[in-house]
């Protein structure tokens, strides 16, 4: 390079040196590159209008260690191929919401796999034309690369074929992708796009499955920012508790789609609430909390990083509705924490409603959040209640307390989603009964003498249920009818434990059981269930 020593200006020459394709790779995983590749299938499916159906196939062969990508999303003009190759060239037609922006993806996404890329594409039904992108182009200083004709491949096809892998896969990496795509293109595919992994179709996974609690019900808001003075970013932000909840994959936060593509899934971080004063610290409690951002606008105001796999958190798009975005997650998880006692009746039983619209438009939106209703304080589960209110007479009584304890369970066992639920409570309930008659008989010495029920006496009673009802019967003031429903769960017991047809208990039966269970302990031991 020529030296300049006097104080006249010159000019140097800014075409950058292509090992900037090796210093932006490094941050490239499998999930990312294959990724970088659908996009840029979608977005030409999107610039031609979308009027057939995208199909993207996906090979990845573990043993032979190569990766194919194939779509028909109408293929590449010769006069265009150089959006392929050259760092930072990348479309320029407005109007059109692209998940691609920074003109780097594709390309380094290839390379970033392996050490020899071979693209081929046709036109509609004009000629076909293939390209290699490899280490030892890496290695030239020149960026031209030879663009030749090739044998014809389908009508608007595009073929990306990666060998030399840098980096080796498994069948179980290969199966975590089919998740993850099914995941971040759930709403592509349910616009027409068809994924596949060698074969078989991805599927689909959405994240809005709401509980619809009716004094908690999930919110939705609409609006429009402007996080440059002449460009709009449409903006929709739903948030609820949810009722698909997997305590092992975590799945609660926040989640954000730009351009309809999923860029992170249940963020719990600080930049979205997590701190106290806020949602608070993640934790089991708060995992039915969940708040969905769906951002659509120019790609150049999305928050996305440039791999998409994550939110430029500083970015204008996203410091402008992090307020809202805050307040409605910590919003969710107190209702999602002050709720945990009772899943199972307060929100898991309520799986169909209307996502209200609310107003989160301009200022105080913070404010119009922090005042929808919260549950008030946390309510205390039935199991720990009960221990509570009979606490007295349990310390009084020991014997009593394995009663209560019961109660509790059966209760417990009743709101969880067993389809013979009923049937365990109903056998539990009866047994409770049973034993505390026992102790009724065994503990009343006043009434029943120990010489005359003695172990052997006792045995030989419980056998006959009947007869020791007879027994107790006098010393209660329960009605007759009270002692005949008695007998009939009985009987229905043992149809349960001794007949050959499976009876079914219903829920009127089950709490009609309960009540009498509870009536006749009450009347026992003075204990309040």
């Amino acid at each position: 390079m020529e030296v300049h020593l006097s104080g006249t200006s010159f000019f140097v020459d800014g075409t950058p040196q292509k090992r900037i394709f090796r210093s932006i790779i490094a941050d490239y995983s499998l999930q990312t590159s294959i990724c970088e590749l659908v996009d840029n299938a979608i977005d030409h499916w999107t610039a031609l209008g979308r009027a057939d159906g995208l199909h993207i196939q996906l090979f990845l062969n573990v043993d032979r260690r190569l990766i194919t990508v194939k779509d028909n999303a109408g293929g590449v003009p010769a006069e265009h191929i150089q959006l392929l190759i050259a760092p930072g060239a990348s479309r320029d037609e407005g109007g059109y919401h692209f998940i691609g922006n920074f003109g780097v993806g594709g390309k380094r996404a290839g390379i970033a796999l392996g050490q020899r890329v071979e693209v081929t594409t046709r036109h509609h039904d004009q000629a076909t034309f293939r390209f290699v992108l490899s280490d030892d182009w890496l290695a030239r200083e020149t960026w031209e690369v030879e663009v030749e004709p090739a044998s014809e491949i389908d009508h608007g096809t595009t073929n990306v074929a990666i060998s030399s892998l840098r980096q080796g896969f498994s069948y179980k990496d290969v199966d975590f992708l089919k998740l993850r795509l099914a995941e971040i293109y759930a709403k592509f595919i349910k616009l027409g796009c068809n994924i596949s992994v060698n074969g078989d179709p991805v599927g689909r996974t959405e994240f809005d499955f709401w509980s619809f609690p009716p004094e908690y019900m999930p919110k939705t808001s609409r609006f429009s920012i402007r996080p440059a003075d002449d460009e709009t970013v449409e903006v929709t932000i739903t948030a609820g508790l949810i009722r698909d909840r997997n305590p092992v994959e975590e799945n609660y936060g926040v989640y954000i789609y730009c351009n309809d593509r999923l860029v992170v899934a249940h963020e719990k971080s600080y930049e979205v609430g997590f701190f106290k004063g806020e949602a608070g610290v993640p934790h089991p409690d708060a995992s039915l909390a969940r708040v969905i951002v769906e951002l659509s606008g120019p790609p150049e105001l999305m928050p996305w990083t440039s791999s998409k796999s994550g939110i430029n958190w500083s970015h204008p798009t996203f410091l402008e509705i992090r307020q809202r975005v805050v307040a409605l997650t910590s919003h969710f998880t107190k209702v999602s924490r002050r709720l945990k006692n009772d899943r199972d009746a307060e929100v898991f039983a309520h799986q169909s409603g209307e996502v209200e619209e609310i107003d989160l438009a301009g200022d105080g939106t913070a404010k119009r959040v922090v005042d929808l209703p919260l549950p008030r304080g946390k309510k205390k589960a039935y199991p720990d209640l009960i221990l509570e209110n009979n606490s007295k007479v349990t310390e009084e009584k020991p014997w009593t307390l394995g009663l209560v304890e019961a109660m509790g369970v059966a209760d417990t066992v009743s709101r969880k989603r067993l389809q013979t639920k009923n049937r365990i409570s109903l056998v539990i309930l009866d047994s409770n009964l049973e034993i505390a008659l026992k102790e009724f008989i065994v503990h009343r010495a006043d009434i029943f003498r120990p010489d005359r029920y003695n172990d052997a006496k006792l045995l030989e009673l419980f056998k006959r249920r009947h007869e020791v009802i007879d027994a107790v019967k006098p010393h209660l003031s329960i009605s007759d009818s009270v002692w005949d429903k008695v007998r009939h769960y009985y009987d229905r017991r043992n149809k349960l434990v001794h007949e050959r047809a499976t009876l079914q208990i219903t829920d009127a039966e089950l709490n009609d059981f309960r009540r009498v269970v509870e009536r006749i302990l009450g009347e026992l031991f003075d204990l309040i269930l």
